[in-house]
């Protein structure tokens, strides 16, 4: 009987002292006051050095187009676009990394060149979540994918 309590105990100091030598050495592991140490790595909150993370997603009709911008009367918005869908219209801006997709166009010169207005056109665009902070604010968008789309045809009525 004294030799299992003997084992019973050394197995419960190997696990003690097993635990004891696997805690990280000073100054490694996490830090002791997260707040001081964490905000100096973070990336800015809104500013030219932010990192969009929010998808603004903007469904509407085509209202005029540049090789830079688009514009459009919005009807229909996720959650981070109802302020331009309360304000009924938007401008976006275009750049060479826009992706453009729908009725066989692929580059902002064909999205120009084919999309006439009262076309319907949705819109993908990404900010940073400090710049929607106020649930009017409205912060300039470039758009990362534009998709555009005939208007729909009338229904014609056979009375």
């Amino acid at each position: 009987m004294k030799i299992k309590l003997f084992l019973a105990g050394l197995v419960i100091a190997g696990l003690v002292v097993s635990s004891a030598v696997a805690a990280p050495p000073d100054g490694k592991g996490k830090p002791d006051d997260p707040g001081a140490a964490g905000k100096a790595h973070k990336p800015d909150a809104s500013g030219p050095n932010c990192k969009p993370k929010i998808t603004v997603v903007l469904r509407g009709t085509f209202t005029s187009a540049s090789s830079t911008s688009l514009a459009m009367t919005v009807v229909g918005a996720n959650r981070w676009g109802r302020a331009w869908k309360t304000a009924g219209t938007a401008t976006v801006t275009l750049d060479d990394h826009t992706m453009v997709r729908g009725n066989g166009m692929k580059t902002v010169s064909d999205l120009v060149a084919r999309m006439k207005d009262g076309d319907r056109v949705l819109v993908q665009a990404r900010v940073c979540k400090a710049d929607l902070k106020d649930a009017t604010a409205m912060p300039t968008l470039t758009a990362s994918k534009v998709v555009g789309h005939p208007a729909k045809a009338a229904e014609e009525n056979d009375d």
